[in-house]
């Protein structure tokens, strides 16, 4: 039985149960027995869930820890969640509690339940730190700014943590094409917009129409290199308005003008302690026209495996020198190591840090026909899918007529060994002089 409950999926299926084994009459008993049992004895996550889905038909604090235990998973958050509001009293604290030990879709489930209920000191962990998971801001954004009244908070005095939470949210919501309403879905995000850009006008030097974020003394408080994303923030505000809000786009480029981001940056670019950090600086000195081809450089020396890095890396190469840039790759990327033979693999997984790190360099190769063959060579060999399509897709936009023996050689190897039926297909194309679409894989 449990075998059968695995092979299905129980998200599609739960409602229509529930109801059933809600009035067939069977034994209360009985049931509350096998799901408890497909719960916590279960191997089969599919079973387990089901498990917890019949336990919400039951009080939930006869099983109270154990749901909580089950909600940390995010696969199992959702059910966990419905079956703890099954009790006499209010879940609310419960489900709060469990939305700061989840990040993933656990918590965007937890938090969408939240915006619903009235107390005051959840919505403000929403707005401050709720919205924040790791599926992408965008999920969270408009509830955080709806419930927490965003706008209201920045017509007051907003302190660092709530501002730097302004920053993200309203970034957030400048994507329109995301997974969920940008922008537009949010009624007071032009009011919100234009307080945000007061408080960091005054932030920044100006006088604001915000009001300024203010010492003992009522002086507007200077931001500190730990601030720099405020610059990442106005840059997409300024963006947004470019299309949106005319009216405020003077604003975010006189605030962007601002010659105390360069400083930032700077300090930001040679002192940045973790990768997120350093990230946030190469792209605050790349709006500012600020050189960091040595810092990634030399970052990437430290750790070779940095996806993130040679992205950037590569994205600003020039003829000048990518081929010193490629050289690199190839010095420091284990490429005996990646090209250990084709498979089905997705590329996940900290064993597979080196091929993520080779994909971020195949990637931009296309547009540099007739270098990095070394690179392209172990992406055709590699266990990842993605890399040898990659690989392919680089390769595809060298002069056919003049693709050198050891490339040919190649490719004729890299065809018979091929397992997966689409790289086969684009294999046997770039051998007769093209390469078909890249699959997103």
């Amino acid at each position: 039985m449990r075998k059968a409950i695995g092979e299905a999926r129980i998200i599609s299926l739960v409602d229509a149960l529930l109801a059933d084994v809600s009035s067939a009459g069977l034994d209360h008993e009985g049931v509350y027995d096998l799901a408890y049992a497909l719960a916590t004895e279960s191997d089969e996550r599919e079973a387990v869930k089901l498990g917890i889905a019949l336990l919400g038909l039951f009080d939930a604090e006869h099983h109270r820890d154990e749901l909580m235990t089950f909600g940390r998973h995010d696969e199992f958050t959702l059910y966990a969640m419905t079956a703890l509001r099954n009790t006499g009293g209010d879940a609310t604290a419960d489900l709060w509690a469990l939305a700061r030990q989840v990040r993933g879709w656990g918590r965007i489930h937890l938090v969408e339940r939240l915006a619903q209920v009235s107390d005051p000191a959840v919505r403000e962990w929403i707005v401050r730190e709720g919205f924040r998971n790791d599926v992408a801001t965008a999920y969270l954004a408009g509830t955080a700014a709806g419930c927490g009244d965003l706008a209201g908070l920045l017509a007051g005095t907003p302190d660092d943590e709530l501002l730097d939470a302004a920053g993200e949210i309203l970034t957030a919501l400048t994507d329109e094409d995301g997974p969920v309403a940008g922008m537009s879905g949010y009624q007071e995000g032009r009011r919100a917009a234009e307080l945000y850009l007061g408080h960091i006008e005054a932030r920044t030097g100006g006088t604001g129409a915000g009001g300024a974020a203010a010492g003992g003394d009522g002086s507007a408080a200077r931001p500190g290199a730990g601030e720099l994303r405020h610059l990442l923030y106005v840059h997409a505000l300024r963006e947004y308005a470019d299309e949106h809000w005319p009216e405020l786009l003077p604003r975010c480029t006189e605030i962007l003008a601002r010659p105390l981001w360069a400083e930032l940056a700077t300090a930001a670019l040679a002192g940045a302690d973790d990768d997120a950090a350093f990230g946030r600086a190469v792209r605050a000195c790349e709006l500012l026209g600020i050189p960091t081809a040595g810092a990634l450089r030399a970052r990437l020396r430290a750790d070779p495996y940095g996806a993130a890095h040679w992205y950037a890396l590569m994205r600003q190469a020039t003829p000048q020198d990518v081929d010193e840039i490629l050289a690199l790759a190839a010095e420091i990327l284990p490429l005996a190591e990646i090209a250990s033979g084709p498979g089905q693999d997705l590329g996940l997984g900290p064993a597979r840090r080196p091929h993520r790190a080779l994909d971020l360099v195949l990637q931009s190769l296309d547009a540099w026909p007739g270098h990095g063959w070394p690179l392209i060579a172990a992406g055709l060999a590699s266990p990842v899918v993605r890399n040898r399509n990659l690989a392919i897709r680089a390769l595809a936009a060298w002069d056919h007529a003049t693709l050198p023996p050891e490339a040919r050689t190649a490719v004729a190897a890299a065809l018979r060994a091929e397992p997966d039926a689409g790289v086969r297909e684009r294999l046997e194309r770039l051998q007769e002089g093209g390469a078909g679409p890249i699959a997103p894989r």
